[in-house]
């Protein structure tokens, strides 16, 4: 069957219109993508760390942590109210400009996963989309592109495998490309592998160049491979130091982002455009201190360190409306310092605890 064929084919049983890529919005929440319904907060993050137009019409509801004081914003005005409270360091998106490493500090029962999930399941379908991968960023074809995800244990990165793993299985459009997807990690071929290798079905020693892997934190066992999309999942709660440290972790699978260039299509060597690797350290903070919250303050200080960067910081409140308040009150009345740390998504410090504590 002809390459041509085969796209088709596979175009029209995933409803993917052929001309024109979805957005990650569209993706997650289409019928024929994810089908997902995303909470407005959660919509809000992935439109700033894509570069897609907040909507200034449609307006949704925040409150405190009590489900008291309610106000209607739009995405909009709710970047805006972020921004003017230190809570993030950009208070509009230019359409178009995206940013790259993206540093989320949000409470725990926020809907991390499922954003880290969307991410990595819609940067699949971005390759697939771009039919040969190797050669748009000019690598050499046989060369694997991996996206991967860094989590504290086996365990914690099992869920975000679990999520992940669903995504491939309940989308159309994974189908026809899909070699392996099993408990670790989940191999997919290119239009180009098709032509190249033949199809996997057909013939399981066939290539298939793309790669979701989900790995536990040890540097290690993390270098070498080239990585398009790094997620770094709960990275506030890596040890310190060692192997296991977060810094170590970051600067072995980081600096194998930055080859991910559109290239020259007559000459590899020369780059056409901006690095499209992607960073995402998502975390419950963990204190005034390590590199979660360093690189939070690198990004909200602003300068060229921070150009690429968006930097994010919200509490399950906001972020997940389905959350009621008696569930904040009975953690908040153990004790509030841990209250705003976990659920509040703040860098809290002794000072902070002390005085929620003597309220």
């Amino acid at each position: 069957m002809a390459l041509s064929t085969i796209a088709i084919s596979a175009s029209a049983k995933a409803g993917v219109q052929s001309k024109e890529d979805a957005n990650i919005i569209d993706f997650v929440e289409a019928p024929w993508g994810l089908g997902m319904t995303l909470f407005p907060v959660q919509k809000v993050i992935l439109k700033a760390h894509y570069g897609l137009e907040l909507d200034d019409v449609k307006r949704f509801k925040i409150s405190d942590w009590r489900r008291q004081h309610f106000r209607d914003v739009t995405e909009k005005e709710y970047l805006q109210l972020l921004f003017d409270e230190g809570r993030c360091n950009i208070g509009q998106v230019i359409p178009g400009k995206e940013r790259r490493e993206m540093v989320l500090s949000i409470g725990r029962r926020s809907g991390k996963t499922t954003i880290s999930a969307c991410i990595a399941a819609y940067e699949t379908y971005k390759l697939i989309r771009k039919q040969d991968p190797q050669e748009y960023y000019g690598l050499p074809a046989s060369n694997n592109i991996q996206i991967i995800s860094v989590a504290t244990d086996k365990d914690q990165a099992g869920l975000l495998y679990n999520e992940v793993s669903g995504h491939f299985r309940n989308c159309a459009f994974f189908g026809p490309y899909t070699a392996n997807n099993t408990q670790s990690y989940a191999r997919f071929q290119t239009p180009k592998d098709v032509e190249r290798y033949g199809r996997y079905i057909e013939d399981p020693s066939a290539k298939a160049t793309l790669k979701v892997t989900f790995r536990s934190c040890v540097a290690k066992g993390l270098r070498g491979a080239g990585n398009i999309c790094v997620i770094m999942d709960e990275i506030a709660h890596f040890t310190e130091t060692g192997q296991s440290g977060a810094e170590e972790v970051y600067n072995a699978v980081v600096p194998s982002t930055s080859a991910y260039s559109p290239k020259d299509p007559t000459d590899r060597r020369i780059p056409v455009g901006p690095v499209e690797g992607r960073v995402i350290s998502i975390s419950s903070p963990l204190g005034k201190q390590g590199l979660f919250y360093k690189l939070f303050q690198i990004g909200m200080q602003g300068g060229k360190a921070s150009e690429n960067m968006l930097c994010v910081q919200a509490p399950t409140w906001e972020v997940n409306p389905t959350v009621p308040a008696t569930e904040f009150e009975k953690h908040y009345l153990k004790n509030p310092a841990v209250f705003f740390t976990e659920y509040g998504g703040e860098f809290t410090d002794r000072t902070r605890g002390w005085i929620e504590d003597s309220k």
